[in-house]
C-alpha cells in the first residue's frame, strides 16, 4: 500500500496575463523539498477536458500561461487542476502552490496568491442532505475595484454540485443559486453596491468545497486587481 498523500488544487487562467506557479513553496533554505508526482489537467467552462500532462517535479516554477496557450488556444478561460502526490513525512501539513499573476505590459503591481485546494466527492454516496461547507470573504471598506465576481470550479468527476452564493450589503443581502456540472466552472458577478450600501462580504455554501476565488477588476480596462481564495470557517 502506498504511503503517499494526495492534494488536488486548481486555478483559472485567462489570456493576456503572465501566470507563474511555484510548485512547492520552499521555506527551508538548505533542504529542497519536492513532490513525488504532479499532473495537470485543463478544462473548458463546460467541464470537457482539454488535456492532461505530467510535470517534472524537479522544476521550481511552472509557466502556466505558456502551457495553457499551447494546449488550449482560443479558450477564454481555462480551469487547471493540480493533482499532487507527496510524502507526508516531508510535508507534515501539506504542500502549497503559490502563484504570480500580472497583466502583460501593465504598470500595475503583480498579484500573488495561494492556489486553492479543493475537495472532490460524490454527495449521493455520503448521504448528504444539507449544505455543510461554508466559506466567506470580507471586503475592505475602501474598494480596490468596482467590479467583483466569484470564480467557481467543480472538482467532482461524476456528480453535479449545487451552491448558494450570498452577497451582503449592510443589512441587505442578495442570494443566487449556482449549479455546476462535473469539472465545469463559471464566473458569478457580484454587484459592488446594493440598496445604497457597498459590498461587505460574500458567502459560499455547498455540499463540499468548490474551487473558489474572489476576483476584482478595475472599472477602466478590466484589469485584475484582486484574485484571492475564500476562507473556510465552518464545516
Amino acid at each position: 500500500m502506498s504511503s503517499s498523500s494526495a492534494l488536488c488544487s486548481a486555478t483559472f487562467v485567462d489570456p493576456g496575463y503572465d501566470h507563474l506557479v511555484e510548485l512547492v513553496h520552499q521555506r527551508d533554505r538548505v533542504g529542497h523539498r519536492r513532490l513525488e508526482s504532479l499532473e495537470l489537467e485543463l478544462y473548458e467552462p463546460g467541464g470537457a477536458s482539454l488535456g492532461r500532462m505530467a510535470v517534472d517535479t524537479r522544476q521550481e516554477t511552472l509557466d502556466l500561461a505558456a502551457l495553457v496557450a499551447a494546449r488550449a488556444p482560443g479558450v477564454a478561460r481555462v480551469m487547471v487542476t493540480f493533482d499532487a502526490r507527496y510524502d507526508p513525512a516531508i510535508f507534515p501539513y501539506r504542500p502549497h502552490h503559490y502563484a504570480y499573476l500580472h497583466r502583460r505590459g501593465s504598470p500595475a503591481p503583480a498579484l500573488y496568491y495561494a492556489v486553492n485546494a479543493g475537495l472532490g466527492g460524490v454527495p449521493d454516496r455520503i448521504g448528504a442532505t444539507n449544505l455543510n461547507n461554508f466559506e466567506t470573504y470580507v471586503f475592505r471598506r475602501r474598494p480596490l475595484a468596482e467590479r467583483y465576481s466569484l470564480l467557481l470550479g467543480c472538482l467532482s468527476r461524476w456528480a453535479p454540485v449545487e451552491a448558494t452564493v450570498t452577497a451582503h450589503y449592510g443589512q441587505a443581502r442578495l442570494t443566487r443559486e449556482v449549479r455546476l456540472a462535473p469539472r465545469a466552472h463559471v464566473e458569478v458577478p457580484l454587484a459592488a453596491e446594493h440598496a445604497g450600501e457597498r459590498l461587505a462580504r460574500v458567502e459560499l455554501k455547498a455540499l463540499f468545497r468548490l474551487v473558489a476565488y474572489v476576483v476584482g477588476r478595475a472599472e477602466a480596462g478590466g484589469e485584475l486587481v484582486l484574485f484571492d481564495h475564500l476562507f473556510t470557517y465552518f464545516k
